[in-house]
């Protein structure tokens, strides 16, 4: 999996280049880049402090490997979250890589601006862009806090593992979500499908 992510990578981005979405949000979906910079500006200010505490952040760190948990079929028994002392999520059978590593590239806050947009009118989709920038932002903000090397998540997957597969889960993930947005799910899903199968092609050419 770390090899596969490696191959994928420059094709991930060579796609989503491909795909347009950056230079439409800088065109045409400036509501985004506000959410994207007004949760910066307030982490630089205001939530990157001690004081602010670090509940919620670690609650939806937690609310992931749950999240991975029931996606690979096991039964969660437990989460508990502190203001500045971690938190755990409890998993009958233990946790695999995947739950392990998921906090690191999957933003589970997204699933709450995507969720609003099916059901919400079209005219307060600004507001629904704004969120998913603000989501974005909140996303690498966090991970960027939790990635060090005390990390118990990272040391039980390996850190070789974890730096050679989260650029490319990352990428991947954040083009599936703008592309999903701008686009519609079904080019989302094209996207995810032209990495891999680009990769491929071009992997096989030296066979």
């Amino acid at each position: 999996m770390a090899a596969a992510s490696i191959v994928i990578l420059p094709f991930s981005l060579i796609e989503l280049g491909d795909s347009g979405v950056i230079g439409e949000i800088f065109s045409n979906k400036l509501t985004i880049l506000v959410g994207f910079i007004g949760y910066f500006l307030l982490w630089v200010f205001f939530f990157s402090k001690r004081s602010a505490g670090s509940f919620f952040s670690t609650f939806e760190h937690e609310l992931t490997h749950a999240l991975f948990a029931w996606i690979t079929f096991k039964k969660v028994t437990g989460l508990q979250a502190t203001w500045n002392s971690g938190g755990v999520c409890h998993i009958d059978g233990g946790k695999n890589w995947l739950i392990f590593i998921a906090p690191y590239f999957f933003p589970t806050l997204m699933l709450i601006p995507m969720g609003l947009s099916v059901i919400v009118d079209r005219q307060y989709y600004d507001s629904i862009e704004v969120m998913l920038g603000a989501v974005m932002a909140y996303h690498m903000t966090s991970t960027y806090v939790e990635t060090h090397r005390g990390q118990t998540d990272l040391q039980e997957t390996g850190f070789l593992f974890a730096a050679l597969f989260l650029p490319t889960a990352n990428v991947m993930i954040y083009g599936w979500g703008l592309i999903y947005f701008l686009d519609g799910p079904d080019e989302a899903i094209a996207y995810v499908f032209s990495c891999w199968s680009t990769a491929w092609d071009w992997l096989v050419g030296f066979f």
